[in-house]
């Protein structure tokens, strides 16, 4: 009887473990952003980057499909996806977090509103978004949309352009801990 239970807790354990890793609910990466921009610590998730990088992914296929171009999809590109989708990650959450520290939440609301209203209004939007990047709609509000929106915020607040805006996510990149798991 004992033996059995045994096994069965076993059975049990070795059955989420392949849950977590099949679901890839285990995390990337580990940041806590700047003491300036809140101090806040975020998980991000291997299954974020991989959906972040599935919708790079599908993006440049359909563009190496249409293009005119000999170019091959090889390993170094699934690769160099992986890692900037995970960068991309961290530079949305370091944003994200000057949006919320800043209080400007219903401002980013707003904007993504605006926008999806404007998008939606396209004939076969979701198709669309469901052809180039390989997402839904609320794939696409959540991984594109409302991230640009809030960095168009930061630009406007701060009077910013790209560079700037760039240079002030290195910033505070480098400021954050980071600690990335895989590479």
């Amino acid at each position: 009887m004992r033996n059995s239970a045994t096994a069965f807790a076993f059975l049990i354990c070795a059955g989420f473990v392949t849950t977590v890793i099949a679901m890839q609910w285990y995390p990337a990466a580990l940041m806590r952003a700047s003491s300036r921009e809140s101090g806040r610590a975020h998980i991000i998730w291997e299954f974020q980057i991989r959906r972040v990088m599935n919708s790079a992914l599908t993006y440049y296929k359909n563009a190496l499909k249409n293009a005119s171009s000999t170019l091959q999809f090889t390993e170094e590109m699934r690769n160099d996806a992986y890692a900037k989708s995970r960068e991309t990650l961290i530079e949305n959450t370091i944003v994200h977090d000057a949006i919320v520290t800043r209080g400007l939440e219903t401002e980013a609301d707003t904007l993504v509103t605006k926008k999806i209203a404007e998008y939606s209004a396209e004939p076969d939007f979701n198709m669309a978004v469901s052809l180039v990047y390989g997402l839904d709609n609320s794939g696409f509000v959540k991984l594109i949309a409302r991230p640009e929106a809030e960095r168009e915020i930061l630009k406007e607040k701060n009077a910013w352009d790209d560079t700037a805006l760039a240079e002030w996510i290195s910033k505070e990149k480098n400021t954050s801990r980071i600690v990335k798991f895989f590479k």
